[in-house]
């Protein structure tokens, strides 16, 4: 016993000056330095995702956006007075400007066919449309084709 005391005192004096990662280190597991790396590591990498997220999150609103405003800018009124239509597209910006220069904002509809309609006047309500066609008549602009086109139809692209 005698023996054994000293022997006893000395390995708890040895494990007291020796640190905890000289004893991680003999026994091949990562020290204190190595696990304060890993953990700044871990945490850059987590705010490297987050980063990543909210750039991905930024741009999915944009195009969300963008694409919210393409189908506002599609969305149209149900019927259209239709002044004609053509296949050459000069044709139809000469229309579209000769509408312009009467106070109309025209609109242009691609056709399947390839053919392009050049609307003169949109609504909603079918006896505006009507009274609007017959107001288009007396005007010297007006072909002899002009008809109205309900959407409904589903001839346009």
């Amino acid at each position: 016993m005698k023996k054994f005391c000293p022997l006893l005192i000395g390995l708890l004096l040895l494990g007291s000056l020796n640190s905890c990662d000289w004893i991680r280190s003999r026994l091949g597991m990562p020290t204190s330095d190595e696990l304060k790396l890993r953990q700044s590591l871990m945490l850059r990498d987590s705010l490297d995702k987050v980063a990543r997220a909210r750039e991905d999150s930024i741009l999915e609103q944009t195009r969300l956006d963008s694409l919210e405003r393409i189908v506002d800018q599609n969305k149209t009124k149900r019927y259209h007075v239709v002044m004609g239509s053509f296949i050459m597209d000069n044709n139809a910006q000469r229309m579209m400007k000769t509408l312009t220069t009467y106070g109309f904002t025209p609109q242009k509809i691609e056709f399947a066919n390839g053919y392009a309609v050049i609307s003169a006047f949109q609504t909603d309500d079918l006896s505006q449309a009507c009274k609007r066609m017959n107001e288009l008549f007396d005007l010297d602009i007006t072909p002899h084709d002009i008809w109205i086109y309900d959407i409904n139809q589903n001839l346009h692209k």
